[in-house]
């Protein structure tokens, strides 16, 4: 029982200093218990866990190789799909599409309700021009209830590009209520009341909730700026046009 109450009471502190962004201090503590109870097949995956997290930090720093490295070592402590997703993610930056798709698929093979794989695979399938395989994609992601504001502008692009407008504005209008302060999703959802419903009075809400959100958002202070020039108010459009600058 001593060993069960260490092992829980070390994963627990290191998911807690995990989540405070203490990498490396969680993940020594783990390593520490793992070669102090080797056999213990329960700690190995909590190891891949921190990994891939710091993994994807180092990456978003443009520490590629590092991160890398990273989510490589994580799949010697356990097999995660989330490891093959950001070793993917990381090789299409580099601009290795064909080995990021073999490792989507082996995502999805480990398992094939892994929303972020499909999100992931249908953003390499519009690098390749496949719109509607993309769309089917980034539906399935959605239908296993992950989401994210940028699958939501990806699949809002895609079926733009479809023509299919009204299925394009129904998954955007869903992707801004579930996130109500991404402000890049409100500004797209003006956007889209202007090329799929043809409605710039109904597009101006959005783009002025855009800006008081993030006062920095060109998309919608430029949108705004046209609007007030085709109603030909020409001292608001110059004030909107001011801010963008």
């Amino acid at each position: 029982m001593a060993k069960e109450g260490e092992i829980t009471r070390v994963i627990q502190k290191a998911r807690q200093v995990l989540s405070e962004g203490k990498f490396d201090e969680a993940l020594r503590d783990l390593l520490h218990l793992s070669e102090k109870y080797p056999e213990a097949g329960e700690i190995r995956p909590p190891i891949a866990e921190v990994l891939i997290r710091r993994g994807k930090v180092r990456v978003g720093k443009g520490k590629i190789r590092e991160g890398l490295n990273d989510f490589e070592r994580s799949l010697n402590w356990a097999v995660l799909p989330e490891a093959y997703v950001q070793l993917g993610r990381a090789l299409v930056e580099q601009g290795e599409l064909d080995r990021a798709h073999e490792l989507y698929t082996k995502a999805i093979e480990l398992d094939d309700r892994f929303g972020p794989a499909y999100e992931a695979l249908g953003n390499l399938l519009l690098k390749w021009n496949e719109y509607g395989e993309a769309a089917k994609t980034f539906e399935q992601s959605l239908s296993f209830n992950h989401a994210t504001p940028e699958l939501y502008l990806a699949v809002w692009h895609t079926y733009m590009t479809l023509e299919n407008l009204d299925r394009a504005h129904t998954l955007l209008m869903e992707g801004a209520d579930r996130f109500p302060t991404h402000d890049r999703l409100r500004a797209a959802v003006g956007d889209s009341f202007v090329y799929a419903k043809g409605d710039s009075e109904g597009a101006e809400p959005h783009w002025r909730r855009a800006v008081e959100i993030n006062p920095s958002n060109f998309s919608a202070l430029f949108s705004l700026a046209g609007l007030e020039a085709s109603r030909g108010g020409r001292r608001e459009a110059l004030e909107w046009l001011g801010r963008c600058v």
